[in-house]
C-alpha cells in the first residue's frame, strides 16, 4: 500500500508571515546543521542564555530565512532547539519566524517518494541529515526512513511542511531564494517555488528595471535573503535594498579557497538602514558539526 502524500506547503493563512513593526528582528540564513555556531551567534546576541533557553526582551523575533538542515552534523539537534525556541520565545513576548529553504522542501518531497529529488537531496548534503537521527540505508530506501523522523521527533513532518514561505517585517521581506522578477508574493508556494531556487536573475535584476514592481505594490522595499553563499560575508545588492546574508556555513565547494565559513545574524529595528545594521557574526571553519572539506 502507498504510503499518504504527506503537506509539503503551509496552510493559505500561513504563506506569509509577519512580524510587528515596531519589533527588533535578528534575521539568519543557512546554518545547515551547523548548531554550534547559531547557538554561539544568538547567545553573543542576548537572545539566548547560556543554559540556550529564550533571554531576549519581549518584541523580539528571530527570523530564519531557511537551510537549516543538511551538510551539517546536527540537523535533528538543531530542529528540535529551534522548535524549543519557537515555545519560549511566544510565551516571552517575543517570536520565532522560520522561512523554508529548498533543503525543507525537498526533504518533504524525498519523504513523499520523489526519486529524482532524493537524489538532488542526498547529493547535497541528505545523509548527514538521516546519521543525526540515527538512520541509516540505500537511496531506495530514503522516503520510508524520512517518514520515521515522525517517531523519532513527534510532529516535525508538520513542522517542516508548516515553514513560511517568507516573512515580513515593516518593508522587509526575508526569503530564501529572493525576488523572482515579475512575479508577486501571491506565487509563493502557490504557482511557483522559485523564490527558493533564484539567484543571480534575482541579485544582478536592476532594481529600477519594473521587474519588482508587483512586490512593492504589495509593500515590499527590501530584501534580506539567503540561498547564494557570499564567500567573504554578508553582501549587500540593488544598492543596498538587498542584503544576501548566507555566508557560507555549509560550506559550498564551488567557491573560490579563500572563501570564509561563517553565521551571520543581522539585527533590524527601526529605521536603520542595512548598511548600519549591527551583525553577529561567528567563524565555523572549525566547527566540530560543519561538514568535513572536500
Amino acid at each position: 500500500m502507498t504510503a499518504p502524500a504527506i503537506p509539503i506547503h503551509p496552510a493559505p493563512s500561513r504563506r506569509i508571515r509577519c512580524v510587528p513593526d515596531d519589533w527588533t528582528v535578528w534575521a539568519f540564513s543557512d546554518v545547515h546543521a551547523v548548531l554550534s555556531g547559531l547557538e554561539a551567534a544568538l547567545q553573543e546576541a542576548g537572545v539566548v542564555d547560556e543554559e540556550l533557553h529564550w533571554a531576549a526582551p519581549p518584541r523580539t523575533a528571530v527570523v530564519g530565512c531557511g537551510d537549516y538542515v543538511d551538510r551539517g552534523r546536527e540537523s535533528r539537534r538543531l530542529v528540535e532547539w529551534l522548535r524549543q525556541l519557537e515555545g519560549e520565545a511566544a510565551a516571552a513576548g517575543g517570536a520565532v519566524e522560520l522561512a523554508r529553504g529548498n533543503h525543507e522542501l525537498q526533504l518533504l518531497q524525498a519523504a513523499n517518494g520523489d526519486a529524482e529529488v532524493v537524489d538532488v537531496w542526498l547529493r547535497y548534503g541528505g545523509w548527514p541529515t538521516l546519521a543525526s537521527w540515527g538512520l541509516a540505508g540505500t537511496p531506495e530506501e530514503v522516503p520510508a526512513l524520512l517518514r520515521r523522523l515522525d517517531a523519532l521527533t513527534p510532529g516535525v513532518l508538520a513542522w517542516f511542511a508548516d515553514l513560511a514561505e517568507a516573512v515580513r517585517w515593516r518593508d522587509v521581506l526575508l526569503v530564501h531564494g529572493g525576488l523572482v522578477p515579475e512575479g508577486s508574493l501571491a506565487d509563493f508556494g502557490t504557482r511557483t517555488d522559485d523564490h527558493l531556487y533564484v539567484r543571480a536573475t534575482f541579485f544582478t535584476t536592476p532594481w529600477s528595471s519594473g521587474e519588482f514592481a508587483r512586490y512593492e505594490m504589495a509593500g515590499v522595499r527590501r530584501v534580506v535573503f539567503g540561498h547564494t553563499p557570499q564567500p567573504q560575508g554578508d553582501q549587500a545588492f540593488h544598492g543596498g535594498r538587498s542584503l544576501a546574508i548566507d555566508t557560507n556555513a555549509g560550506r559550498n565547494p564551488t567557491l573560490p579557497p579563500d572563501a570564509r565559513s561563517l553565521i551571520t545574524l543581522v539585527e533590524l529595528r527601526g529605521d536603520v538602514s542595512f548598511k548600519d545594521a549591527r551583525r553577529v557574526v561567528v567563524p565555523v571553519e572549525d566547527a566540530p558539526d560543519a561538514v568535513a572539506p572536500d
